[in-house]
């Protein structure tokens, strides 16, 4: 095994990411599997090959540079030899002191970084980079190719682009022209970061040709959107991977493509683990027990309206139900639950599709979104002729849900009568508890957070495990309207929002604000993160 290799691992082991794995044990494992220690440790664990990386650095007592942050010093590049840049990994970087700083890959690596030092005549300072990322911007710094003896594999690097995907955790995959190239970033815990090299036209044009044949899609096509999906299998995770791709082409500078990365986490999703407070996941199971009325889910794009759907849908696909569902389209796909997908040529639609399964003996239904009047009408229809319904709603508030069916059609006594809650939600990054530090806040936090007293928050640090970020995965921030009498009441008379959100709050529902504030308080998330989720 490579000494760097060792090293990195040492650091893993070191930061506590292997947790009661030995790393004894897993190298052995590796070497009976025949497979690169790193990558069969990153497979097991679940880490991005950054990861390895940080570690390094915090042993080090190094600092790690971000992708963001390596722009070449270009003064001082000018005064060096680009061919012992090239052979030993170091790029000069921009420092905030102006002082010479090198970003490499093996900080241990001391008579390349001396001699660099001696040329300038500088004491040398080094901060740590991951390979891929430094090779990228060595290879732009320079204008020369890293590896020109490798011709550029589209199969290879697309493999490599979706594990590093689910190493990450990502939900999207953005390949987006500009003027320097492809750019690619990642969507993680909800927030885009960049990744990878930025790709010249004719590979951005295999790797948009290569995507294209998985997605179904047509490759001569490059004036029109297009839309697709494919299933791809990572072998050495032994993880299936599915995928919606979409292209549309841009004014100047050709395709741009998203994926959507489906159903990863499918198997550890639960209601459980979604974030809940006790009394909203308690309210929620008592209206999933319901053997009949509607249940509505809102919120904006990307607020895990969907998430929470197959959470629930998984609490109920028990032997003992018949549970169906409508979607455009199925993004996962749930053991126990016959899941039927919206045609695009419109023959079929969430009226056509729910009317259908109305007569195959449903308890449970799921309608994807209640879009139009149509589908309201049949929602509620079938919500009062016996069977429970989940569906969800592009409101802000959950006492905006009701408001919104009574503008699509629906009878308010129909609805008062069959609507058992609405819950509107948000997601905001969980703190890695391996790093949040606990302090105290300060006056303007105390005003914000109406509190007279010294009160405890907790911030985000960075650290190996959340890649720098300070946070790891999302949680839930819930607002609801169960239903009582004086809630029904108040929708059969037509009442306003705001007068459906105090009832609310006197049901127990409270506010977006006051369950981003205790999740702050509680040390699940930051308070700039409560704060923003508040509206």
């Amino acid at each position: 095994m490579a000494l760097s290799s060792q090293r990195l691992l040492g650091a893993i082991a070191e930061s506590g990411l292997l947790g009661a794995a030995d790393p004894g044990a897993l190298l052995a494992e590796a070497r009976r599997a025949g497979q690169d220690p790193l990558e069969f440790v990153s497979a097991r664990l679940r880490l991005p090959r950054e990861a390895f990386y940080r570690a390094l650095a915090r042993q080090r007592g190094l600092p790690f540079c971000e992708v963001r942050d390596l722009q070449p010093d270009l003064e001082r590049l000018a005064q060096l030899p680009l061919r012992l840049l090239l052979r030993r990994g170091l790029l000069p970087v921009r420092a905030p002191d102006g002082l010479p700083l090198f970003a490499t890959s093996d900080p241990d690596h001391l008579p390349g970084i001396e001699a660099l030092a001696a040329l300038l005549d500088a004491a040398p300072r080094v901060t740590v980079a991951e390979p891929g990322a430094l090779q990228a911007a060595l290879r732009r710094a320079t204008g020369a190719e890293v590896a020109a003896d490798r011709e550029w594999d589209a199969i290879a690097f697309l493999h490599d682009l979706l594990r590093q995907a689910w190493l990450h955790r990502a939900s999207d995959v953005h390949l987006d022209p500009q003027q320097r190239g492809l750019t690619i970033r990642l969507r993680v815990d909800g927030r885009l970061q960049p990744h990878g090299p930025i790709l010249g036209p004719e590979d951005a044009t295999q790797l948009l040709t290569r995507l294209k044949v998985l997605g179904g899609l047509d490759i001569a096509e490059r004036r029109k959107p297009q839309d697709g999906g494919f299933s791809y299998r990572l072998e050495e995770e032994d993880q299936e991977l599915d995928a919606r791709l979409a292209t549309i082409p841009t004014r100047r500078y050709g395709e741009r493509a998203t994926l959507r990365i489906l159903g990863v986490e499918i198997q550890a999703l639960t209601i459980e683990n979604l974030g809940f407070s006790p009394p909203a996941l308690e309210r929620l199971r008592e209206t999933l027990s319901c053997p009949h009325g509607l249940f509505l889910l809102t919120g904006p794009t990307g607020s895990g309206k969907t998430t929470t759907l197959y959470a629930a849908l998984r609490e109920l696909a028990r032997p003992e139900l018949n549970v169906l569902s409508v979607e455009d389209p199925v993004e996962f796909m749930v053991e126990g639950v016959t899941q039927i997908q919206v045609d695009q040529a419109g023959k079929v639609t969430f009226a056509s599709a729910l009317r259908s399964l109305l007569r195959h003996d449903p308890d449970v239904l799921m309608v994807g979104e209640v879009r139009d009047r149509e589908t309201a009408e049949v929602t509620v229809q079938a919500a009062l002729t016996g069977h429970l319904v989940l569906s969800s709603l592009h409101t802000n508030r959950a006492a905006g849900a009701p408001i919104r069916l009574l503008d699509l059609g629906t009878e308010p006594f129909l609805l008062g009568s069959v609507l058992r809650g609405a819950l509107a939600q948000r997601l905001v990054r969980r703190l890695c508890f391996r790093c949040r530090r606990a302090r105290e806040a300060s006056p303007e936090e105390l005003e914000r957070l109406g509190a007279g007293e010294p009160t405890q928050l907790w911030s985000p640090q960075g650290c190996p495990a959340c890649l720098g970020s300070g946070y790891q995965g999302r949680l839930a921030i819930t607002e609801a309207l169960w239903a009582d009498p004086a809630v029904s009441r108040a929708i059969e008379s037509r009442a306003g929002e705001d007068q459906l959100l105090a009832l609310a709050v006197q049901g127990g529902g409270g506010t977006l604000l006051q369950d981003a504030l205790s999740k702050a308080l509680a040390g699940e998330t930051s308070l700039a993160e409560a704060w923003r989720a508040r509206t």
